[in-house]
């Protein structure tokens, strides 16, 4: 490189700042075609002609740059302030109004990659929105009736997903909504085949589907636009994308993740399998029941059968009628015992009584006086001569009256 030196006193020519400026222009275009920059970012704005505006700077240094849309439409994240970036471009100069930036063509964020760094930026963007929100998430119906598939019908992803649909739900309808599934244009063409198959009515469920690959072959599921379009599906979605670990915007914003397309298949389709295997479940254990239902009351009606409580009952009341019987028995025998003994006892008495009684003195001789009265005269002084007395005999009585008292008879 040669740079012209200026000569200054007498063969120093005179220059216009033009001349001068163009001189400077040439000499540092020339210089610096190609750099490297690490440095911060600040000011950075995007403008609506989609080139990006910013300066770099370090501590001791600020210098100006541009990424003009040709190169900025590449760049997989947005310029923040702040963000440690290694820009590649080249010096150029504004000769209207002398001063120089540096348009650059690429940027490399420092410490992290740029697919990195735009999945993260993505997902804060829109998790600030709320579109990432556990609440959002729409169950799948159990048991949908027409599917919508969003996928490269060149794809192995579309061929396992109607294999899984033929082995378990042979009856479901499905609507395939085709797209590019990576390289230029398919991120668009993915968001159309979403909104393409939310116009169709009766779609049910909508799977977005790809095999694995690379994160830059997924990475048109990890842009905003596909984003946008899954969350504004009034569809309920189903991401299946890559593999297992792959994890992409499209995923995050769906209502239900799938490990891969053929497990977003089976997702869709887990209703009517589970539904049957329900069925049986519950069948068998209908019928576990009802064998369990059917032995408890059989416990309980034999357990209730009134023939054993009343042989038992009947035999309560045959022993209790030979007791009684037998009180009977001994009730009977104690009455003729005590009868007899009494009997005996007023033999005893009456004979005794007969041998002590006045008709037995009576029949020896003897009389008992009684005055009008009733009295009954045992001292002759009780009465006087010439009273009427009554005489009771062994037999009958006389009417006596008396002539003459004396004390004593012997």
């Amino acid at each position: 490189m040669s740079v012209p030196q200026p000569q200054f006193g007498q063969l120093n020519p005179v220059l216009t700042v033009s001349e001068f400026t163009g001189l400077i222009k040439d000499v540092l275009e020339e210089t610096f075609d190609a750099v490297a920059i690490v440095g911060e970012i600040s000011n950075a704005k995007l403008y609506p002609s989609g080139h990006w505006y910013f300066s770099l700077k370090d501590k001791d240094a600020t210098i100006s740059c541009v990424c003009f849309r040709n190169a900025a439409q590449y760049l997989k994240f947005e310029l923040e302030d702040g963000l440690q970036v290694v820009a590649k471009g080249k010096i150029s100069v504004y000769p209207p109004r002398g001063n120089y930036q540096i348009v650059v063509t690429g940027l490399e964020p420092v410490g992290i990659g740029q697919w990195q760094l735009a999945f993260e930026q993505l997902r804060e963007k829109l998790d600030k929105e709320g579109l990432l929100d556990p609440e959002r998430k729409r169950p799948i119906p159990a048991t949908p009736r027409c599917v919508g598939v969003v996928t490269s019908i060149a794809g192995a992803a579309l061929r396992d997903i109607l294999s899984v649909f033929k082995r378990r739900n042979p009856g479901l309808r499905v609507i395939i909504s085709p797209s590019k599934v990576q390289g230029e244009g398919s991120a668009e063409e993915i968001a159309q085949a979403i909104e393409s198959l939310n116009e169709v009515p009766g779609v049910d469920a909508i799977i977005v589907a790809r095999g694995g690959g690379s994160i830059e072959d997924l990475w048109s599921f990890n842009t905003e636009i596909v984003a946008r379009a899954v969350a504004a599906s009034g569809v309920p979605t189903i991401s299946g994308v890559g593999h297992e670990t792959d994890v992409t915007i499209c995923d995050l914003v769906a209502d239900l993740r799938a490990p891969t397309p053929t497990a977003a298949a089976e997702l869709v389709s887990r209703g009517h399998m589970e539904m049957a295997s329900a069925w049986t479940n519950l069948h068998r254990r209908l019928l576990d029941r009802i064998t369990e239902k059917l032995a408890t009351a059989r416990y309980r009606f034999e357990k209730a059968d009134p023939w054993p409580e009343l042989l038992r009952y009947a035999d309560r009341l045959q022993h209790l009628h030979l007791k009684l019987q037998n009180l009977r028995h001994k009730l009977l025998n104690t009455s003729e015992t005590l009868l007899a003994e009494n009997k005996h006892r007023w033999t005893m008495a009456y004979e005794k009584l007969m041998v002590l009684g006045p008709l037995n003195v009576l029949q020896r001789g003897f009389a008992v006086i009684r005055n009008k009265d009733g009295e009954i005269i045992t001292k002759a002084h009780k009465v006087k001569e010439g009273d009427t007395v009554e005489a009771l005999l062994a037999k009958g009585k006389l009417k006596l009256k008396v002539i003459e008292c004396e004390s004593d008879w012997y």
